[in-house]
This record gives structure tokens, C-alpha cells and sequence, in this order.
């Protein structure tokens, strides 16, 4: 067999315990590993192990998992904040781009009169144009970025 073959099954192999995989990958997976019996001996190796590992008795400090899960929550908290804080910019977006579409055809005939106006060629008045369109969302995306990501916890 090839090794491509042989690659895609110990992917499948790692992944299926795992993340679970597809229906027919499950099929095509028990069909190799009926016919190959290096894959089938890693598939059986990797089923010992998992097995093993969940038999292992883990003892942690309760108090660790509740400080785990209020700074779990905390991190929550702070993703819907940062979530609230970022609607206002996307409607403003929204009716940004609605108004643009809507006097597109008059900002065209603007800029395209000024254009012949001043005897500029076409390309440069539809450049003018395009940044005309585009600038208010190219400016929202770098004061966006120059912000940066912002947390409470100072991290």
C-alpha cells in the first residue's frame, strides 16, 4: 500500500478517539485496518492507551477548580463586554455601506463631472472614486486595530 494510505489512517486513528471522524472515514478506516496489519496493531496500541490513561485516578484541589472556573467565567464575562462594545461599529458599518450603495450613482456622476471638469483620465476619477467609497471603512478598520484588544483583568 502506499504511504499516503498508511498517513491518512494514522491520522484517522489519532483523530477518532478524539474528535470523532466522519461516517465514512470510520468505514474506510475499518476496511484498511481489515487488510494492513501495521495500522491495525497502531490502532489497537492507541485503544490500550487511551483505555489506560482514563483508568489513571486524578485527585486536584478543589479550591484550584473553583479558582478555574471564576476566572473561566470572568473571561466570559470580559468576551461579551468586548462583544457590546463592538455592535455600535458594526451597525454603524451596516448603514455606512447601506448609504454608500444608495449614493453610489450621484457620487458617481459627482466625481465623474469633476473629473472631466478638470480634464483628469478615467482611471484617476474612478480611483477617486473607490477611495471616496472605501476610506470610512479603511479608517474604521485602523482605528479598530490601533485599539487593539482590550481586557479588565490586565492581562
Amino acid at each position: 500500500m502506499t504511504t499516503g494510505l498508511h498517513e491518512k489512517a494514522k491520522g484517522l486513528i489519532a483523530a477518532a478517539p478524539v474528535e470523532g471522524i466522519a461516517v465514512a472515514d470510520r468505514a474506510w478506516l475499518d476496511a484498511h485496518l481489515e487488510g494492513c496489519e501495521q495500522c491495525a496493531a497502531l490502532a489497537n496500541s492507541t485503544e490500550h492507551a487511551i483505555r489506560d490513561l482514563r483508568s489513571v485516578a486524578v485527585h486536584v484541589n478543589p479550591e484550584l477548580i473553583d479558582r478555574t472556573r471564576r476566572v473561566v467565567h470572568l473571561r466570559v464575562r470580559e468576551l461579551h463586554v468586548q462583544q457590546a462594545q463592538l455592535l455600535p461599529l458594526w451597525m454603524s458599518c451596516a448603514i455606512s455601506w447601506v448609504l454608500g450603495g444608495l449614493t453610489l450613482p450621484l457620487v458617481w456622476r459627482g466625481i465623474e463631472w469633476m473629473g472631466r471638469f478638470v480634464h483628469l483620465p478615467a482611471p484617476i476619477w474612478i480611483l477617486v472614486l473607490f477611495l471616496w467609497w472605501a476610506l470610512p471603512a479603511l479608517a474604521m478598520a485602523a482605528w479598530a486595530g490601533a485599539r487593539g484588544p482590550r481586557t479588565t483583568s490586565g492581562r
